[in-house]
């Protein structure tokens, strides 16, 4: 007995099926691995990144802030009880045009316990170098007025991006070198000689030591 084999054919509309199935699977899986909007990334998640309980008054954890500050190399901005900032400022060792500036800022509060509760954030910013080049009018007799270049530039810092520091080993440090001034932070509070405490007015001259 003799099978006549079968032959398949191929429909026109089969390519152009399977081509739109690609394409939706291509859609579907760029869906899948999109970039998180922002509210999606800061989603009031439980989580202690950005805070941390210490034993004793807000004021002692706030003036353990200040001195971790400090102690990196920050320069204080703002120096209350309860609250402290300053800033440090970066540059690029490959690209001479790129800086960056941290903002750290520090909030202190009584947890109700008798133990404070310091809250932490930390904004980077980073700068550009833009140049501008100036130019002079140069008075010619048959001309008359014509503008030529100088030489000389004004240069201005453009800030490119600003982002709140999420990496919890930063934090982590921070609070640790709080941990760390905390006891003397107390003893400077006790006796009354911190900046928060007795504050220089503005322009005041240093007493000659």
């Amino acid at each position: 007995m003799r099978f006549t084999p079968i032959r398949f054919l191929t429909s026109r509309h089969a390519l152009p099926v399977a081509r739109a199935g690609l394409l939706g699977a291509v859609a579907l899986l760029a869906a899948c691995t999109a970039t998180p909007t922002i509210d999606e990334r800061d989603s009031f998640t439980q989580g202690n990144t950005y805070s941390r309980n210490f034993p004793g008054s807000s004021q002692a954890a706030c003036e353990a802030g200040r001195r971790s500050l400090l102690g990196q190399g920050y320069i204080i901005d703002k120096a209350e009880p309860n609250r402290v900032s300053g800033h440090k400022n970066y540059q690029d060792k490959e690209n001479g045009n790129q800086h960056a500036q941290i903002l750290f800022n520090v909030d202190c509060a009584p947890s109700g316990n008798g133990d404070s509760v310091v809250y932490a954030s930390a904004l980077r910013e980073l700068y550009t170098i833009k140049k501008s080049s100036n130019s002079a009018s140069v008075g010619l007799s048959v001309l008359g007025a014509v503008s030529m270049p100088v030489g000389a530039s004004d240069d201005s810092l453009v800030k490119t991006s600003s982002e709140t520091i999420s990496r919890g080993a930063f934090y982590d440090g921070f609070f640790e070198q709080v941990a760390q001034n905390l006891a003397s932070a107390q003893a400077a509070i006790e006796s009354g000689t911190t900046p928060a405490q007795n504050p220089q007015p503005a322009g005041a001259a240093a007493k000659p030591g």
